[in-house]
């Protein structure tokens, strides 16, 4: 009876809303080539609008503030859930996701000098969760 009560609390937990961000990528590999597709990005967030900052890196990355692929997501619901495609440049490559608080305007902007806002017109602060990965080959795949 009590592995019951422990089992059916453990299931009630899971649905009710979390107190802390979190974030989690899983990579969907294709099953003929061992390559990956896409990443799978869920978590959740207490706020009622976050930013997702997705960032994709090719293999030999020198500098990845210009090599990488950068973008954010606003985030408008407290679960989060987002597909990201693997375009074939970004293979054994990496990728980063971060859940950040707020977008601030390059207007906005007190740092001396910020690439973020240089480049793109806006930087993201107050970091919330983070994930990141390898977009590498499995094993065990023929060409």
């Amino acid at each position: 009876m009590k592995t019951y009560l422990l089992i059916i609390g453990l299931f009630f937990h899971l649905l009710l809303p979390q107190d802390e961000p979190s974030l989690s990528a899983t990579i969907v590999v294709d099953a003929k080539t061992g390559w990956p597709v896409k990443v799978l990005v869920t978590g959740y967030a207490p706020q009622a609008v976050v930013w997702l900052g997705i960032s994709l890196y090719p293999y030999n990355t020198r500098d990845p503030e210009e090599d990488g692929t950068h973008r954010t997501v606003r985030i408008t619901d407290h679960l989060i859930s987002m597909e990201i495609p693997i375009e074939e440049k970004f293979l054994d490559g990496s990728f980063e996701v971060a859940l950040w608080e707020k977008q601030v305007d390059k207007v906005d902007c007190t740092l001396d000098y910020c690439y973020w806002c240089k480049r793109f017109g806006r930087h993201s602060e107050g970091m919330l969760a983070y994930s990141s990965g390898l977009l590498t080959r499995l094993n065990g795949y023929s060409k």
